[in-house]
């Protein structure tokens, strides 16, 4: 009777376990796409043409340091420039970080494929693998807010820079011609 009873227990263990074993096998499958389509999104965010815009931004405002004088600067066009110093600034820094997230969804990735593996072979502490999983999650939701800033950052800033655009590279043309 006894190891009938034990019989039972043991079984019900094993079977409430592979109930859990599924469905972190299914939530870490889920996690895989959304890391997945955040690296599709920031090559999406690099396809733009910020690196163009950047380099463009950069002669001209190496141009602009050698040719503008105090008293050749309207109001207006000092905000402009203003605007489109801070436009460079930002743009360069979603392009700095851009890589690092590209580096560190890779990360996560194999996070994720090592975790996988744990739990499909059932190695180390069952009983933390939920932990694990909610760490990963925390990490992926990460990278997903950040991606959205990036993506929020480069198009108010692209925005911008089409808007001031013409009258710095106008105002520039005119300071080369005196």
């Amino acid at each position: 009777m006894k190891f009938f009873i034990f019989f039972i227990f043991s079984f019900s263990l094993v079977a409430c376990h592979d109930v859990a074993k599924k469905q972190q096998l299914e939530e870490l499958s889920i996690l895989d796409k959304r890391v997945d389509h955040i690296q599709r999104e920031y090559e999406a965010l690099k396809k733009d043409d910020v690196p163009e815009i950047i380099y463009t931004m950069k002669e001209l405002k190496y141009q602009l340091k050698f040719d503008i004088e105090d008293d050749t600067l309207s109001i207006d066009m000092a905000k402009k420039l203003d605007v489109y110093n801070r436009i460079y600034k930002k743009l360069n820094l979603v392009e700095t970080y851009g890589e690092k997230i590209l580096f560190g969804s890779q990360k996560v990735k194999n996070s994720i494929a090592n975790l996988t593996n744990d739990i499909k072979n059932g190695d180390g502490d069952r009983a933390d693998y939920d932990k694990f999983l909610a760490f990963e999650t925390d990490k992926v939701d990460n990278l997903q807010q950040i991606i959205n800033d990036m993506t929020k950052l480069q198009k108010e800033n692209i925005r911008a820079y089409i808007q001031v655009k013409d009258a710095v590279e106008k105002f520039a043309a005119e300071l080369a011609l005196k």
